[in-house]
């Protein structure tokens, strides 16, 4: 459990780098915002025949972008460290070739049990 005072939040999953996180919040954040890009995008082919609508819904869409690309390697520094690995690895995954490799292995490759230099088993922020 989390001390008092630093209770894991959304903001700290998706916006920060601090603490360690499983495979489940990874993998069911990453849905988050592949869902929220597909709304954004579907809203896009839906209005393309109104200027307004389509440059407000584009917009909302590269804003989300910008979020969830900032937000991904939150995510991954924190995957990271679940494994035990430094944050900064997280980088591969904005490598064409190695991200597919990278999210998977993030996705399928267990925590290490205990603490670590990183923080305590829990899905929460660093003690």
């Amino acid at each position: 459990m989390a001390e008092e005072g630093r209770q894991p939040s959304m903001t700290w999953l998706f916006f920060s780098p601090s603490g360690r996180i499983g495979r489940l919040p990874f993998f069911l954040s990453w849905l988050f915002w592949f869902f929220v890009g597909g709304v954004f995008l579907m809203q896009m082919l839906k209005n393309e025949n109104e200027d307004t609508a389509l440059a407000l819904w584009t917009l909302a869409l590269v804003v989300s972008g910008v979020l969830s690309t900032v937000s991904i390697a939150m995510l991954a520094i924190k995957r990271l460290h679940d494994i035990g690995y430094p944050g900064p690895l997280a980088l591969c995954l904005f490598i064409p070739v190695l991200s597919p490799i990278v999210f998977i292995a993030l996705c399928l490759w267990p925590g290490a049990k205990g603490e670590n230099d990183f923080g305590g088993p829990s899905n929460g922020p660093r003690r």
